[in-house]
This record gives C-alpha cells, sequence and structure tokens, in this order.
C-alpha cells in the first residue's frame, strides 16, 4: 500500500517535471536583486503559497492570516477536507512508516546509490507516500495548523520534489559513488509523534578533497523509521 502510494507521488514528480518548460503555471518573476522566483503551478491558490528570500516556492505559514475569512479549500471545511482527501488513498490507513531505513545514514547511503544510478523507481520505499501524507503527517503539521488544505500542501511537495530529484540526480551522475559520510545540520522539530530534521547531504571524495552533497532538504523520523519528505533539497 505504501509503495502504490509513493509511486502516485514519483508519477506526480515526473509530470510536474514534464510540465516545467510548458505555460501552464503562473509566472514567476525577477526582483531587483537578480532572484528569480518560482512560477505557482497550475492547481494552487496563490494565497495560499509564498517564496523564501532565495525565490523557492514554499505553503503559506500564515496563510488564514494573509487571506481574512477566507475558507480552506475554497468550499469545504478543514475537517472535510482532510477527509475526502485520505479518501483518495487507496488501501487501509497506515498506523507508521513504511519501508524506508533504520538511520539516516543507511537512508542517505542508499538515496545516493540510487541517484548514482539514475534508478527513481526503486526510490520509491525511501519516500513518504500519499497515505503516509495523508494520516500520519498532515494531520499534526503546520500546514494543517495554519489552514494550507491538504490537497494543496500535497500537490506543493510534488512539485518541490519534482525539481529537486532532478537536480539531485544531476549532481549525482558527475560525483564519486562512494560515500564517506552522512551528515545533517539545523535543528530537529516535533511534528506530533514524528521528527522532522535537515538539509542533510552525504560526504564524497573530490578532487579537492571532499564535498558535501546536501541532497535532502526535510528528513522524517516516526518510530523508528527514516525517509525523505519529499526530494527537495538545497543544491
Amino acid at each position: 500500500m505504501s509503495r502504490s502510494s509513493t509511486r502516485i507521488l514519483l508519477a506526480l514528480v515526473a509530470f510536474l517535471t514534464a510540465c516545467a518548460g510548458r505555460d501552464d503555471s503562473t509566472s514567476g518573476d525577477t526582483l531587483a536583486d537578480g532572484v528569480v522566483r518560482e512560477p505557482i503551478p497550475r492547481g494552487i491558490d496563490p494565497r495560499m503559497v509564498e517564496w523564501r528570500s532565495d525565490g523557492v516556492l514554499i505553503a503559506s505559514q500564515d496563510s488564514l492570516v494573509k487571506t481574512p475569512g477566507y475558507v480552506v479549500d475554497s468550499i469545504f471545511p478543514p475537517e472535510e477536507a482532510l477527509r475526502r482527501f485520505q479518501a483518495e488513498v487507496v488501501g487501509p490507513a497506515p498506523t507508521q512508516l513504511a519501508d524506508g531505513a533504520a538511520s539516516t545514514d543507511a537512508l542517505l547511503r542508499r538515496y545516493w546509490s540510487l541517484l548514482a544510478r539514475a534508478d527513481t523507481l526503486a526510490m520509491t520505499p525511501l519516500v513518504v507516500g500519499k497515505a503516509e501524507f495523508a494520516y500520519l503527517y498532515y494531520p499534526e503539521s503546520a500546514e494543517a495548523s495554519n489552514g494550507v488544505p491538504p490537497n494543496v500542501a500535497w500537490l506543493l511537495l510534488g512539485h518541490n520534489s519534482g525539481r529537486g530529484l532532478t537536480r539531485a540526480l544531476r549532481a549525482a551522475s558527475t560525483r564519486d559513488t562512494t560515500v564517506r559520510a552522512a551528515v545533517c545540520t539545523g535543528l530537529t522539530q516535533s511534528v506530533g509523534q514524528s521528527e522532522m530534521y535537515g538539509p542533510c547531504g552525504v560526504v564524497v571524495p573530490s578532487a579537492g578533497g571532499l564535498d558535501t552533497i546536501w541532497v535532502a532538504k526535510t528528513l522524517i523520523r516516526r518510530n523508528g523509521v527514516h525517509k525523505l519528505m519529499g526530494f527537495h533539497n538545497e543544491l
């Protein structure tokens, strides 16, 4: 069931990546300091997203404050929006993360190995799937607390994943496949029963010694299982 759900994510990643060159999203713009803002994907309400200082599109953390009176999902209250989103999941509701890895080190080493081989299908067990997102992550998340509908949060995750996977594959194609270590920076944040942390990367040999390739923006740990929270990164 989890594998099926994550295949949906990978299909969404492929679709959004393929659409990157098409004019089916709100155009981005270039600011005075040269920062290029990512375009808003088609189907995402502009009121529910915002840009970081580097132009990357993220879910707005104060969407309800910025849009007084905005009705979540335009029609449905939060509870109904979540119920409908969960109803799209095939199979029983998950009670814990499936597959993944037993440690951050094992997860990142496996991910880097698959990136080096461009084996995107085999990455399926390493990333949070739609069922896990719908039942384990989203209900306890900041997105839910701030009024970002689950379908918007999921679509935005897929959008950032598509761009991130493309960059990670490109980086892995030109680097050493030997991983000397896996590293993470930043603080660990508790989200309900889950812990979110990152960014994380792999340390690999280079001509000048060692390089750290930051292949993952956010990882999730829950009940001893570690997974990628999408393929987005800071490469």
